[in-house]
């Protein structure tokens, strides 16, 4: 993908802001909240890896499913 980005400088030309066009900005707004969510849901993913390792070496007690399901 091609950038089409303006910049706006001081009157010594040293840049100051960074313009791209409207469209652009929504898609790589788009594309950030994808990638947030994408986070969020790999590091959920991880920390309930780390629960198991725990409850499976005797560190934790597991709950119970119907426990599990109360907290979503």
């Amino acid at each position: 993908m091609t950038l089409h980005i303006n910049y706006i400088t001081d009157l010594k030309g040293k840049p100051k802001s960074v313009v791209i066009p409207n469209d652009e900005w929504l898609k790589y707004t788009k594309e950030y909240e994808m990638l947030k969510n994408k986070l969020s849901v790999l590091t959920g993913l991880e920390s309930a890896l780390k629960e198991v390792k725990a409850i499976k070496a005797g560190k934790k007690k597991a709950k119970p499913f119907s426990e599990f399901l109360n907290e979503l």
